[in-house]
C-alpha cells in the first residue's frame, strides 16, 4: 500500500499497546497497524447495513465465514485477529507457568529476550 501523509493523533493507551503487540508480527509499524485497523473499521462502516450485520454476526460467532465474500472474510479475519491480540496483550501467562516450574521468556522494553526462572531470577538470552 502506498504511503500517504499522516496526521498526528492520540489513541487510547490500550489500543496503542495492542497495536504494538500485533504490529511486529504483521510487519507493520504501530502507526501502520492502527491505520490498518482504522481502514477495516471504515470498510465495515461503509459496507452497508446488511453486509455489516452479516460480518458482525460471523465475528461474534453467530455466522459462518463461508457465507461471506472474499473481501468480507478478509475483514472478518482481521477483526478476529485484532480481538485475539487485544485479549492476549491483557494476559499474563508467566506467573502461572513459573508456578508450574517452567522458565518463561519475555521481551523487555529495549527488545531484549529475558528468561525468568521459576524462582523469579532473570537473565538475558
Amino acid at each position: 500500500m502506498a504511503k500517504t501523509a499522516s496526521t498526528p493523533t492520540r489513541v487510547a493507551g490500550d489500543i496503542a499497546a495492542t497495536a504494538s503487540a500485533v504490529a511486529a508480527a504483521e510487519n507493520r509499524s504501530v502507526a501502520e497497524q492502527i491505520s490498518h485497523w482504522a481502514r477495516i473499521g471504515m470498510l465495515v462502516d461503509r459496507s452497508g447495513s446488511v453486509a455489516s450485520r452479516r460480518l458482525l454476526a460471523v465475528v461474534s460467532g453467530h455466522g459462518q465465514f463461508s457465507n461471506l465474500t472474499g473481501d468480507e472474510r478478509e475483514i472478518a479475519h482481521a477483526l478476529v485477529d485484532a480481538r485475539i491480540a487485544e485479549l492476549a496483550a491483557a494476559q499474563s501467562f508467566g506467573p502461572a507457568a513459573r508456578a508450574d516450574g517452567q522458565t518463561t521468556v519475555s521481551v523487555d522494553d529495549d527488545g531484549n529476550l529475558i528468561a525468568t526462572a521459576p524462582d523469579g531470577t532473570r537473565r538475558p538470552l
